[in-house]
């Protein structure tokens, strides 16, 4: 028989006779894509990095199935938005002055930054290469690992989907998160909660009904805790709207006279133990990303500036910002 019909007729009788791809094969076998999740009879396995491969998993961690490699490169030439820019990491130990160039993600817009209690760093970003979604890249310890954002009880991964999220921690430790979504007419600003534990600021439940209505499109929330509650800052229509809550569940419109000039919008900020409150925001309102630093020491009720140039020239204004023992962190976008 000539070589090659015997190869064809050996594959063919292998095929034949092989095994169905389930059991132990199926789950612990190779897989080609980090983050996939299957079922095999009614247990869950996830695709995992083991070394330098990839091979099915027991999902015994309840996180293993939202773990997503970081995107590297565009995929998306010419297109507008999460698919162009990347966030990046910088420090600094004066609040003003920051540098370094860390690469979180990719194809990641919408920044947003959150030290919590336990000592993590939470990156929150819009996460273009894996559906548009919200993402969040948790540093503790060292290890940075990527994850997509879960919210149980409403849907924000069909589109339109959620975006814009913003991260504060509650009093308790859980971690609250703030975003825009659009269901049937103008977007809103919802919220949902996290457990503490190992999916605190990760996996979160639905808070039910909506943050903000503004009775109009809004997008880009910025929230941040205050002395008599809480304040939010979107973008509505291209000006600035600010927004209070005393349990940070239910926002009420107010005035922006909380800055000297009311046009001023804060694309992200930080509230420090001692109380002070920083954000990162233009007097150019939404549109503007001039990077300008101004604080509060009354706890939210006024706010001066205190230093500018955050955002690099040319970049876009998003920026996340916060403090963790010692260190300011600030989180960018940057044109990839």
């Amino acid at each position: 028989m000539p070589r090659r019909s015997f190869a064809a007729s050996l594959l063919f009788v292998t095929a034949l006779f092989a095994p169905p791809a389930h059991g132990t094969q199926a789950s612990t076998g190779p897989c080609t894509k980090q983050g996939a999740v299957r079922a095999v009879k009614k247990v869950q396995y996830v695709c995992t990095k083991s070394g330098k491969r990839l091979a099915w998993r027991r999902a015994t961690d309840p996180l293993a199935s939202l773990v997503v490699p970081r995107t590297v490169g565009a995929m998306r030439p010419g297109a507008e938005g999460p698919a162009i820019v990347r966030v990046v990491l910088r420090s600094s130990t004066d609040g003003t002055s920051f540098a370094g160039n860390d690469a979180v993600m990719d194809q990641a817009g919408v920044p947003n930054l959150l030290a919590a209690s336990d000592g993590a760093l939470y990156a929150y970003y819009q996460d273009w290469a894996n559906g548009n979604v919200m993402g969040v890249a948790v540093t503790r310890n060292g290890v940075r690992t990527h994850y997509l954002v879960r919210i149980d009880g409403i849907d924000t991964t069909s589109m339109p989907q959620g975006v814009d999220p913003s991260a504060v921690q509650l009093s308790d430790g859980r971690i609250r998160l703030y975003w825009m979504m659009s269901r049937g007419g103008p977007s809103k600003i919802y919220s949902a909660t996290s457990t503490t534990g190992a999916t605190n600021g990760i996996v979160f439940t639905y808070d039910g009904g909506v943050a903000f209505d503004a009775g109009t499109m809004v997008f880009d929330p910025t929230v941040v805790r205050t002395a008599s509650g809480w304040s939010m800052w979107v973008d509505r229509g291209g000006t600035a709207q600010h927004a209070t809550s005393t349990d940070g569940l239910t926002f009420v419109a107010a005035d922006n006279s909380v800055f000297p000039n009311s046009a001023t919008f804060p694309w992200g900020g930080t509230t420090l133990p001692d109380g002070r409150i920083r954000v990162v925001a233009s007097v150019r309102g939404p549109g503007g990303a001039d990077g300008l630093l101004f604080e509060s020491n009354d706890g939210g009720r006024s706010y001066v500036q205190i230093a500018s140039g955050l955002v690099p020239p040319g970049a876009p204004a998003d920026t996340g910002l916060t403090y963790l023992n010692g260190t300011w962190w600030l989180l960018n976008s940057e044109r990839m």
